[in-house]
């Protein structure tokens, strides 16, 4: 069994039948680990039998991804998002209630991993599959969210290893969020070393903004493989984001008038050489989404060929750019980050 730590996503083929039990075995154990109550391990248990069952019944199978986590208010979660490529859905809400364009069983199932999860979402078009999102806490319930960041995350290790080089993480003090995205040189044991340092020097700099940071971790990681390193950090007083970049780490900035800004990053990698590190500072915009990703995704997605995905749940939207754009040859993260205005779910630390 594989229990990865809370940033790692952990990709389950689910090609066939047989999968599913298999699918569900590792989900309960991550459950387990994590300190779920026996109730809400049923819970996991069924909501991976019906998300996998549909995607060999339905989607013409496709992948689970499975993330654990525990919070800081004792909550334990674990993230749940089944992705195919079948044929899609022209009205998931009908869908949802058994409509024409649903099976019973599939109309079915939707309906009781809706019911089962803490969070639910979904993305599904015609010609653009599926892609399903339920999260399920174990604890106390969290309190009702104020402003602060909302964000989702895929990362998963490339085919065949059992580690990532790929990393991420934020950190939330009063009045700012910090997030960082890391792609360590490489692949395998060295590339995850290094990535697990540029971890370690994130937690212990809570203040620094983004170019103090990069420094900082330039320094902490000599004598490593290095990284490619970007850093987002969100002042929600004077409404700005302030960015810094080193290597091939990619940042897009969206606003709901449909403009696209792409972050500037120099050429370098932490702990190995920088050539520059500059701190750019840009308006954040009401209803503004970040995506920052590694180069283990095409660099060639747009927001635009997914009508509505940009209203969704962030883990939902990275989880449709890495079943679309994962080079799987190479390590993969991808995070999205929007403001949380209102009551929302609660986050991965």
């Amino acid at each position: 069994m594989i229990l990865a730590a809370g940033h790692v996503s952990v990709s389950v083929p689910v090609l066939e039948m047989s999968a599913v039990g298999a699918a569900g075995r590792l989900a309960t154990a991550q459950a387990e680990a994590s300190g779920f109550s026996k109730a809400d391990i049923d819970r996991v248990a069924l909501v991976v039998a019906e998300a996998g069952n549909n995607l060999v019944l339905h989607g013409g199978g496709g992948e689970l991804l499975l993330r654990s986590w525990a919070s800081k208010s004792a909550v334990r979660s674990l993230e749940i998002l089944a992705l195919d490529h079948g044929p899609g859905m022209a009205n998931f809400t009908a869908s949802l209630r058994g409509g024409a364009a649903a099976s019973a069983g599939s109309s079915k199932g939707l309906a009781a991993i809706q019911r089962l999860s803490t969070a639910f979402d979904v993305f599904s078009a015609p010609g653009k599959g599926t892609v399903l999102l339920s999260r399920i806490d174990s604890g106390p319930a969290l309190p009702a969210a104020g402003s602060g960041l909302w964000w989702g995350a895929v990362c998963v290790a490339r085919l065949e290893e059992e580690v990532t080089g790929d990393a991420w993480a934020v950190q939330e003090r009063e009045g700012f969020a910090t997030l960082l995205v890391v792609d360590g040189l490489g692949h395998g044991l060295h590339a995850f070393d290094a990535a697990a340092q540029a971890l370690r020097t994130f937690w212990q700099s809570p203040e620094a903004s983004p170019e103090p940071l990069l420094r900082a971790l330039d320094s902490s990681l000599k004598g490593t493989r290095g990284v490619a390193a970007a850093v987002a950090e969100f002042d929600w007083a004077k409404r700005e984001l302030h960015f810094a970049g080193v290597g091939n780490i990619s940042a897009s900035l969206f606003t709901p008038d449909a403009k696209t800004r792409s972050l500037v990053s120099h050429n370098g990698t932490a702990g190995q050489s920088i050539d520059r590190i500059q701190e750019f500072i840009h308006p954040w915009p009401e209803g503004g989404l970040l995506v920052m990703h590694s180069d283990g995704l095409s660099f060639r997605w747009d927001l635009d060929a997914y009508p509505g995905l940009s209203q969704k749940d962030p883990s939902l939207i990275a989880a449709v750019l890495y079943r679309d754009f994962a080079r799987r040859q190479d390590d993969a993260v991808v995070v999205v980050a929007r403001e949380r205005v209102r009551e929302q779910p609660g986050e991965a630390p």
